[in-house]
């Protein structure tokens, strides 16, 4: 069989037999836990290897690269079904992301909200009265009594893009386009705060909506160069699988090998060896 792998070569060559065949083990023991099912159509997203695939009938129809999250604002692993997705995006900037990114920002630079387009609102409330910039005293706020709402204006700054794609989940994560183009050309991809960044947002948009024939990509193109904001329900929802395989097998019986960027693999295999071990005879 061909052996694939993201990691540098010689690196790579170098890692003992017993320790990818742990590492299949290990993902083997990860298809136990996805749905049976994943769906006629639906996207699966592979954290490890930076791809998202779209697949119909068994067959893939769509591939491109993805960014994920950081190492410290891992992306998680869990299934759910997109519903719509929303051209020229407000981007609401959570909490955490505002005290701990954006605040520091704004102190060291005066214009940053301009710049950026980036509205403030005086809570979470949604008829919340929005603030004049230059009237918070920026310098004097501590990150733990940031209470404002951070809201960056749809266009060519905004952090999520042109499009995003929503599957209402517990943790808040979703696909979405990313004005930082150049970051997909770099070989490992893990750059964002837990949501995942797409690379051909139209590509996907025109795959989830294949059987609404009047959001073909020229009809998506001219909402986004329009710059309005809309709101497109899917006529029927899509499952999306966003897991971590550092290992698998395609189509043609070739392996794939990927760095464990999470440093998941261990914790898995420890636990793998521990019921192995009481399942023994004593």
């Amino acid at each position: 069989f061909a052996i694939e792998t993201a990691a540098v070569m010689p690196r790579a060559l170098n890692v003992p037999v017993v320790h990818r065949i742990r590492q299949l083990e290990i993902n083997m023991e990860r298809w136990r836990w996805i749905p049976k099912d994943l769906g006629r159509r639906y996207l699966m997203v592979n954290i490890a290897d930076y791809t998202l695939i779209g697949v119909e009938e068994g067959r893939t129809r769509l591939q491109m690269r993805v960014i994920v999250g950081r190492t410290y604002r891992k992306t998680p692993v869990f299934s759910e079904e997109m519903t719509y997705l929303v051209l020229n995006p407000y981007w609401d900037i959570p909490h955490k992301l505002a005290i701990e990114d954006v605040l520091p920002k704004i102190k060291n630079d005066p214009g940053y909200l301009q710049r950026q387009g980036i509205r403030v609102f005086a809570d979470w409330k949604p008829n919340a009265r929005e603030l004049i910039r230059d009237d918070v005293d920026w310098d004097q706020m501590a990150s733990g009594s940031l209470n404002l709402r951070l809201r960056q204006d749809p266009g060519p700054h905004n952090a999520l893009g042109r499009i995003k794609f929503m599957f209402p989940n517990k943790y808040a994560v979703y696909l979405h386009d990313t004005p930082a183009r150049r970051q997909f050309a770099a070989l490992s991809r893990s750059f964002s705060s837990g949501c995942i960044r797409v690379e051909d947002p139209i590509g996907l948009a025109a795959f989830v909506l294949d059987d609404a024939p009047a959001w073909d990509p020229t009809a998506i193109q001219a909402v986004i160069t329009d710059g309005e904001r809309r709101v497109v329900r899917l006529n029927q929802p899509i499952p999306v699988h966003i897991l971590y395989w550092t290992a698998w097998s395609d189509a043609a019986g070739r392996i794939h090998f990927r760095d464990d960027i999470y440093d998941r693999d261990p914790q898995l295999g420890r636990a793998l060896r521990t019921r192995r071990d009481d399942q023994q005879p004593t």
